[in-house]
């Protein structure tokens, strides 16, 4: 992409901010806007649990146990770090839609390893995520059920509550750090199959015993869904996440030690968000940091406009500072132009089509083969 696109690319992004922020997001934290690291293609963290993957995160991207905010019976900002330590990273890869996470945390007293069929009485990362920024409820439908019913898996309302819009539209992973014994997340909604590999995946490294204090790493990825139905994924609607897009997203963490919850800190600062979606966080998906762009790369992309003309709209994608384009369509014809239309007057496969740019610093070409087809 060209130094003019990036600048305006640039620009757009920045107004949009400023326009959120005057128009106020209805999201958590006063509308404020988190931010999502791009990885690099060729640097996608390895799920592991070893941290290096991580290491090129700058630190503006760290949100830290000064973001968060005890919500349990008014415990407020002041978290004491000897007793629970966190940092979280979040981050995302274009082309994939997945969040990844990176997890660390110190805490006093890991309480781990005793079962419970409601899934507590076990330290927990609690991840929420609304891909699509839709807001509202998505655990409790006042149609369906109240918040005080009580789940027995008989009460028909809340049975309807449940399989039509338990985690539909936002999904809720209460995160068990560290499992023993059981799955790794229980999914509060009607979708356990999110949690399943190629949905999600997870790793961890730890060295304590239940009851000790230490640090854990927690790293994964998880897929957003617009649509997550009860019945599977053949009917879901996975969230397209590009770059600038805006996502709902927010942690809590319950913290337990021995019978008593020590605390149930969140970044959202409302307990609210882990069954509502507008006490959510707005997080962007930010595009790649300067450091990590190619001084000058050809790319490109097509689109065949008219079949029957053989009429295709050629879109230049390169990246760095460009003031010269040479495209050659393989047929003895070339254009200068950035985004030229061609028509190709014959039929068939084009076998080869390369896009040749120039700038300051250097050359670069993108040739690609047996791509374009132009049909009867």
């Amino acid at each position: 992409m060209n130094l003019r696109f990036v600048i305006i690319g640039f620009l757009i992004s920045f107004f949009c901010f400023v326009s959120l922020a005057q128009e106020g997001l209805k999201t958590a934290r006063n509308g404020r806007v988190f931010k999502i690291f791009q990885f690099p293609k060729n640097e996608i963290p390895r799920i592991d649990g070893d941290t290096m993957d991580w290491n090129m995160v700058p630190n503006n991207y760290i949100y830290r146990t000064n973001e968060l905010m005890d919500t349990e019976d008014g415990g407020g900002s002041d978290i004491d770090p000897s007793d629970l330590n966190v940092r979280v990273r979040i981050g995302w890869v274009n082309g994939l839609n997945r969040i990844y996470f990176l997890y660390q945390a110190y805490d006093d007293y890991w309480d781990f390893g005793r079962f419970n069929p409601d899934g507590y009485l076990n330290d927990i990362f609690e991840l929420v995520v609304d891909g699509d920024l839709s807001g509202g409820p998505f655990i409790f439908n006042p149609r369906y059920a109240r918040d005080s019913l009580k789940w027995n898996g008989k009460n028909p309302e809340y049975l309807e509550n449940h399989f039509s819009f338990s985690g539909v539209h936002a999904q809720n992973y209460h995160i068990y750090t560290p499992p023993v014994n059981n799955a790794w997340t229980l999914i509060w909604g009607c979708q356990p199959w999110i949690s399943e590999f190629p949905y999600a995946n997870v790793a961890y490294d730890y060295n304590f015993l239940p009851g000790e204090d230490g640090d854990l790493v927690l790293e994964g990825w998880i897929t957003p869904f617009d649509y997550a139905p009860y019945d599977g994924p053949d009917r879901a609607i996975t969230t397209q996440l590009n770059e600038g897009n805006l996502i709902g997203l927010s942690w809590s963490i319950l913290d337990f030690d021995g019978k008593k919850r020590e605390g149930h800190v969140n970044l959202s600062h409302n307990v609210n968000m882990v069954k509502d979606a507008s006490y959510l966080c707005a997080f962007q998906l930010m595009p790649l940091e300067a450091n990590y762009l190619e001084q000058i790369k050809a790319d490109w992309s097509f689109q065949v406009i008219d079949m029957q003309q053989g009429q295709v709209a050629f879109q230049d994608e390169s990246m760095g500072v460009i003031d010269k384009w040479l495209w050659d369509f393989g047929d003895g014809t070339f254009s200068n132009e950035q985004n030229p239309v061609h028509y190709f007057l014959e039929k068939g496969v084009h076998k080869v089509i390369t896009l040749s740019v120039e700038g300051p610093k250097g050359i670069s070409k993108r040739t690609r083969y047996w791509e374009v087809m132009i049909g009867n």
